[in-house]
């Protein structure tokens, strides 16, 4: 499991890299790191590859083995990003609170796109960027509207409750509890 296979980098993008004349190419080689293993899924890959197992599933056998990633799907994917504003808003207008949060170094889903994403439904601001803590640390940024709070989580990646466990279960504690995060 390759850095690039797991949408670190962007497999096409990584191609690029590659092409012999590319002034980078000499950074993509075994001894910089290209191939490091970014997660370990080997033993989801031995269940998911277990005959039996592909058996019950009724897998063909004419099927290539289970993967995590698949370079095929992420070059042929069209991502369609459609607008959920009029779906928060939605939610809002019923008078349900809205939590957004988002890893600060999540390469998929930046923060940034969500502090904007934020800002543009309009909302009244209730509380200007400030960090929010968990034990006594800075865990990220929080930033309050009515009826919608968004906070980033300090060094968590796209999967925050994975990478940063007790800070996100602590935010997502507070927030169901409507105390302040």
């Amino acid at each position: 499991m390759t850095s690039y296979r797991a949408g670190i980098i962007p497999s096409v993008l990584l191609r690029k890299f590659k092409k012999p004349d590319h002034p980078f190419k000499k950074y993509f080689g075994p001894r910089y790191g290209a191939s490091v293993p970014c997660l370990n899924d080997s033993d989801v890959s031995t269940y998911m590859n277990d005959p039996e197992v592909r058996k019950a599933l009724h897998i063909p056998d004419n099927l290539p083995r289970w993967d995590i990633c698949s370079d095929h799907i992420t070059e042929n994917y069209g991502k369609i990003y459609g607008d959920m504003s009029p779906f928060i808003k939605k939610i809002l207008k019923a008078q349900v609170r809205v939590l957004l949060y988002y890893g600060d170094v999540d390469m998929a889903c930046n923060f940034m796109m969500g502090q904007q994403f934020s800002a543009q439904l309009g909302l009244p601001r209730q509380l200007n960027k400030t960090p929010w803590k968990y034990n006594k640390q800075i865990a990220g940024f929080k930033t309050q509207y009515k009826g919608l709070t968004f906070i980033t989580i300090r060094g968590a990646g796209h999967m925050a409750p994975q990478w940063r466990a007790p800070e996100t279960n602590y935010a997502i504690h507070q927030f169901l509890l409507n105390h302040p995060i």
